[in-house]
């Protein structure tokens, strides 16, 4: 009777099919949604996909990892479905999703969609539910434009004033490599315990592999990287914070407004500043935005967190 219950909830739930004898197993409820083993294993199979170091973490590490990913994911999706309707078998065959799907298939190193499909199937990955997993990120990200984009202020007058002072000195430029990763605990002390905690993992597994563990950041999913950005790209504070880093070292912590930071200089180099004026203004603008808006996706997403019902079984 058992096995005969646990394949009609997978069947109403929509959970797919699982060998009966795997026992399914309620582990979370998150709001009205609940979380089984059987999606953790998925979960775990989808970040190993990623990232190829996390074969060699702990079991236990891996799996909060799991655990703590579908629960950010859930919470955002309880969240959209309040202000859109999806259509995913729409949404799923869409132009955008497929340009997004490229961009992860490259990512991952794959110059093919027939060696990238075969990569997901060894790793037991639907490609059909990868596919929900990015609109579900699209939509939240045009949930967060939707609702904080008129209160963005950007100051255009200090972003040109940087401009023309490299055009002016016909100064060279810092491009910087970087790595973050974003924490925020409830406490101050929660906080403190957290940083100690980052640092022993930083020291014992290094600084990729813990921001897939700790970060809060969507970068975590790829060990936390940023890629290159230039000196003009960042404010003056936080290049204050890297400028003087070797490579390989990461900064104390920053406090910004979407949480505790910390950076990793991964590379640096010296870049020509020779550029045009109108289309560095406007870059820079782009970049602005995108920065404050990362922001407010992360200041957003803890209060829901703080507001969700999570229990655990």
């Amino acid at each position: 009777m058992k096995k005969i219950f646990y394949l009609i909830f997978f069947i109403v739930f929509g959970f797919g099919s699982v060998a009966l004898g795997n026992e399914l197993k309620i582990i979370f409820k998150v709001n009205d949604t609940v979380i089984t083993n059987y999606d953790i294993e998925k979960e775990v199979n989808y970040l190993k996909s990623l990232n190829k170091n996390m074969e060699t973490f702990d079991q236990k590490k891996i799996t909060e990892t799991a655990q703590n990913s579908l629960i950010r994911e859930k919470i955002k999706k309880d969240e959209i479905d309040k202000f859109y309707s999806i259509d995913y078998e729409k949404a799923i065959v869409s132009k955008d999703l497929d340009l997004v799907l490229k961009n992860f298939r490259i990512n991952l190193g794959f110059d093919n969609d027939i060696d990238f499909k075969n990569y997901l199937s060894n790793k037991n990955i639907d490609l059909t539910n990868l596919k929900k997993k990015f609109i579900i990120e699209q939509t939240w990200n045009k949930l967060i434009v939707d609702k904080f984009l008129n209160k963005l202020k950007i100051d255009k007058d200090e972003i040109e004033k940087k401009v023309d002072f490299f055009i002016e000195n016909n100064s060279e430029q810092l491009s910087l490599n970087l790595s973050e990763i974003i924490f925020l605990e409830k406490s101050k002390i929660d906080n403190e315990k957290k940083y100690e905690e980052i640092l022993k993992s930083i020291k014992e597994i290094g600084f990729k592999d813990t921001a897939i563990l700790h970060s809060m950041a969507d970068s975590s999913k790829f060990g936390g990287e940023i890629g290159w950005v230039n000196q003009n790209q960042i404010s003056n504070e936080i290049f204050d914070y890297v400028k003087d880093l070797d490579e390989g070292q990461f900064t104390n912590p920053i406090n910004s407004a979407a949480g505790i930071l910390i950076l990793k200089l991964n590379e640096k180099k010296i870049v020509s500043s020779n550029i045009n004026r109108d289309e560095e203004i406007n870059k820079l603008t782009i970049s602005e935005k995108n920065r404050k808006l990362n922001e407010y996706s992360v200041i957003y997403y803890k209060q829901l967190e703080n507001k969700s019902y999570v229990k655990k079984f």
